[in-house]
């Protein structure tokens, strides 16, 4: 995304085009096991700490906590910006690796602790506002995982989730020593437009950010597709789509306004954001 600007742009327009925000969708149970398949439970903890948020303003800007001592809060600045507070630390919540993410909407954010053994971490995870609160858009969730485990040194891994998988994206893979993070891109849709495959990338969340898992000298990845209802898990030899999206700077897609409103699914590239 280049900027803020054509978000603003794109909304200006959306009661022209007949579109009007819907409800967050709930995540295929299906797909919620599927991931969470990827997932050693026994050795990580994650626990909901936190499902409120107060928001007190704070000069030009507005700062969102919850009653937990200790934790991360949300900072609203100004017209677009945000950043995650820890202490009397900030990271900035917009710009990041995967490009820009928009502001969350923070009457349904969520605030979670997650335990590995010699590692802790705080999560705020919500949907986003603005454009991603509408039509196609609604699928993408976004987490601001925060490593504590150096209370004098927090770490900030801005991720997101696609599908309405929330949290379920986060996890850890057998015999690591760190929290892990499951990267999902579409890669094909239905006749009905929806998705039905994903490519799956998993990372590590490392001191220098989120690293790609190395498995017997390649990155380590997985084709997800749905059949008869159900979605299925299988090795994959390399994500071509991802990195496609990854060279172009475009991590978020949707179906363009007129396929996904007027029933119009033979498209061949989902709408980007810029």
């Amino acid at each position: 995304m280049k900027s803020h600007s054509r978000l603003r742009r794109y909304l200006f327009a959306l009661p022209l085009l007949g579109v009007m925000p819907l409800c967050h969708a709930a995540a295929d149970a299906s797909l919620v096991a599927a991931i969470d398949n990827l997932w050693d439970a026994k050795a990580i903890s994650i626990n909901v700490r936190g499902g409120a948020f107060d928001g007190k303003p704070a000069g030009n800007a507005t700062l969102y906590r919850s009653a937990i001592a200790k934790a991360p809060g949300y900072l609203l600045v100004g017209a677009e910006g945000a950043s995650i507070t820890m202490g009397q630390k900030r990271f900035d919540a917009d710009a990041t690796p995967w490009g820009n993410f928009p502001r969350l909407d923070m009457p349904h954010a969520r605030l979670l602790e997650v335990s590995l053994p010699k590692k802790h971490y705080w999560v705020i995870a919500g949907p986003g506002s603005g454009l991603f609160s509408v039509g196609d858009w609604q699928r993408y969730g976004f987490l601001h995982v925060l490593d504590v485990s150096a209370p004098a040194a927090p770490v900030h891994y801005p991720l997101y989730a696609d599908g309405e998988l929330g949290e379920h994206v986060i996890g850890r893979l057998p015999d690591s020593p760190v929290l892990n993070y499951a990267r999902l891109v579409p890669s094909s849709r239905n006749a009905e437009g929806l998705i039905d495959g994903y490519e799956v990338t998993l990372y590590a969340l490392k001191r220098r950010g989120p690293q790609r898992v190395i498995k017997d000298g390649a990155p380590l990845a997985y084709s997800l597709k749905l059949a008869n209802t159900v979605w299925t898990l299988s090795d994959s030899h390399g994500t071509p789509l991802s990195d496609q999206r990854d060279a172009k700077k475009r991590p978020f897609t949707a179906l363009p306004p007129a396929a996904l409103f007027k029933g119009i699914v033979s498209v061949k590239e989902d709408h980007p954001v810029e």
